[in-house]
């Protein structure tokens, strides 16, 4: 009795949309336009000194100071892009060698180009000859890595387990 009604729960689930998808695809997309934590850092503080002359004081405090309070300013904002970028790092590094070469084939190819109407599936069909695995496995490798995706980066993932 017990087993049927986790079997019908478990195809249940299945029908029901993944909320997170959307997110965690443009943050695996983001991770890949950049690479890491620290490339992405770098680029944030290089774009503080080109904006540096821009930073006036009122005498109250040095310029260091100034580019000190704006550089924590800019980390506080870009906070939640880093957090993605980390669980996007962290995923790779934990997940199965199937379920990174699904997210590499699908999610990190070509990170600057606007996605279009079919190129998920599309690249699904293309990951399925090259992994090899069936289209629906590599679906489930997808769902695999987003929710341990939300999971580490704190999203409310409740419903998919």
């Amino acid at each position: 009795m017990r087993r049927e009604a986790i079997k019908l729960a478990e195809k249940l689930h299945r029908k029901t949309k993944d909320h997170l998808r959307d997110y965690c695809t443009e943050a695996f997309r983001f991770y890949a336009r950049w690479g890491s934590r620290d490339a992405y850092i770098k680029a944030l503080i290089a774009d503080l000194q080109r904006q540096k002359s821009g930073v006036s004081f009122s005498g109250a405090g040095s310029p260091t100071e100034a580019a000190l309070i704006r550089k924590e300013q800019v980390m506080r904002e870009k906070a939640a892009e880093i957090a993605d970028i980390d669980a996007a790092q962290m995923v790779m590094n934990v997940c199965e060698r199937e379920v990174r070469m699904a997210v590499e084939m699908v999610y990190l190819d070509k990170p600057y180009e606007q996605l279009e109407w079919g190129d998920i599936k599309m690249r699904v069909h293309k990951a399925s000859l090259m992994i090899p695995a069936s289209e629906r496995n590599v679906y489930r490798y997808l769902r695999r890595a987003r929710m341990v995706f939300a999971e580490e980066r704190g999203l409310r993932c409740k419903s998919w387990q």
